[in-house]
């Protein structure tokens, strides 16, 4: 067995491992009770479902080039996915959208505003 068939089994893991994240965190969609838990498990699963199905593609073709291509999506991808579902749920609050029984403390209310 050479390094290439390691890789890419290495890389066919990886892309199957982002799939998955992709698919829990599209079954949240329905199953969460409001915006901001959504938003939560949205941003978080699809920036690391995306970056791990990018990191698995460049260990199946992995290349100097193709090594700089993959560093720049998973950062824009892990950064504007973060911005992205806090923006939304910020949005929400500032639009009093109400939060689920099952949240307890409202950490904005808390702080002052100014």
């Amino acid at each position: 067995m050479d390094i290439e068939n390691i890789l890419h089994g290495a890389g066919l893991i990886f892309i199957f491992l982002g799939i998955f994240t992709i698919i829990v965190s599209a079954i949240g969609l329905f199953r969460l009770p409001d915006l901001y838990l959504r938003a939560s498990a949205v941003g978080t699963s699809a920036g690391l479902g995306v970056a791990s199905i990018v990191f698995g593609a460049l260990l199946m073709d992995f290349s100097t080039a193709n090594l700089i291509k993959a560093l720049i999506a998973i950062i824009a991808q892990l950064l504007t996915s973060a911005v992205g579902s806090m923006a939304i749920a910020r949005s929400g609050y500032l639009n009093n959208y109400k939060p689920a029984e099952i949240t307890h403390t409202d950490e904005l209310a808390l702080t002052k505003r100014g």
